[in-house]
Parts: structure tokens; C-alpha cells; sequence
């Protein structure tokens, strides 16, 4: 398949991910949790590698357990591959808020930040800085509740450009206790030290 291929690929799941997590946020519950969490950073494979994702930053490695519960997320809840696709050129982890409200999805692909600004299906794109680097802040069309909200900022994966976006997710069961956005935008800033 072609890079572009790859990227549309890539941006559509993105969008599936999001969909997945607000309409079957069950899917989540009760899936074992991941092993090897103890690395503080992923490595690359060698270039002959089979895993043509392996320079990808991956969030459930190298987001430390310390941190997590630091930012208000439950450790026994990580999910890896958010329901259970972890296609080439990306890769997600997410768990579920302390406060139970929310789920918080990282997904890390090799997307730059502007190809999220083309998408149709998303909406009021608003800068932002995370850490000390520059972000967008943006909604699906449609999410007329605003249940959702995402924050994305570019990263370094291997040789290219990618993206990391952390997405809260309101878990229907519970309902909106809070704004997504700014939970959203509190991870980003919370996990910003742990981005290459």
C-alpha cells in the first residue's frame, strides 16, 4: 500500500477509535490489561524489521504508572490496541478516569498534526500549547453534546512527522460530569514530558 494509503488508513482509524469509544464504551471493560509496562520508552526495530511500526511512540509503554495515577487514571483499566486493533502506523492505549466519567484513548500514529486539520468529520480546531509545544485542540461534527474532545500534537516518530493525540471520551453509562475538553487538554499537559 502506498504512504498515502497508509496515512488515510491511519486517519480513519483515528475516527473509528472515537466511534468505538462513544457508542461501545463496554468494549473496554473487562479486557486484560497489557504486560511489559515497566519500559520508559519504546525502542525501534531494526530497519529489516517485519513491524514497519516500530519507531511508533507507543503510550502504553511509555507512560509511567506514577504519572497515570498522578493524572487521575485507574491502572487496573489500561487497555491496549483500544478495541483490540492496533493497525501499522499507529498505536493506542487508554483507561478510564478515577472520577469514572470519562475514558481517556492516547492514540500515536505516524499522521502530521495538519492532515487532522483536513478531516471533515472534525471540527473547531483551536491551538493550543502542550508543554512547550504547539497543539490543536479539536471536536467531531456531529457530537452536538460535546461528549468528546480531543488535543493533538505533533511528535517525532522515527524519521518522520506524526502525531499524539489524547481523546476524552464520556462514558454514556455515567454521563458528562465535567468538560472533555479540559480534561483533555490537563492529560496533554500532564503527559507532555513523556513525548519524544
Amino acid at each position: 500500500m502506498t504512504s498515502r494509503g497508509n496515512r488515510l488508513r491511519g486517519i480513519a482509524l483515528v475516527v473509528g477509535v472515537g466511534l468505538v469509544l462513544a457508542g461501545c464504551e463496554k468494549s473496554t471493560d473487562g479486557v486484560p490489561t497489557s504486560s511489559g509496562q515497566s519500559s520508559a520508552s519504546s525502542t525501534a526495530k531494526p530497519s529489516g524489521s517485519k513491524d514497519a511500526d516500530a519507531a511508533i511512540w507507543d503510550p502504553c509503554i511509555a507512560l509511567p504508572d506514577e504519572a497515570l495515577q498522578a493524572s487521575g487514571l485507574s491502572l487496573e483499566t489500561r487497555t491496549k490496541d483500544v478495541a483490540g486493533v492496533d493497525p501499522t502506523g499507529w498505536k493506542a492505549c487508554s483507561w478510564r478516569s478515577s472520577a469514572r466519567w470519562y475514558t481517556l484513548a492516547v492514540l500515536s500514529g505516524d499522521v502530521p498534526l495538519e492532515q487532522f486539520q483536513q478531516r471533515p468529520d472534525y471540527e473547531a480546531f483551536t491551538p493550543v500549547t502542550v508543554g512547550s509545544r504547539k497543539g490543536v485542540r479539536f471536536l467531531k461534527v456531529g457530537d452536538d453534546k460535546r461528549l468528546t474532545c480531543s488535543v493533538a500534537v505533533e511528535i517525532p516518530q522515527g524519521s518522520k512527522a506524526g502525531t499524539v493525540s489524547f481523546l476524552v471520551n464520556t462514558r454514556l453509562s455515567v454521563g458528562k460530569l465535567g468538560e472533555p475538553c479540559d480534561e483533555a487538554q490537563r492529560h496533554a499537559n500532564d503527559f507532555a514530558k513523556f513525548l519524544p
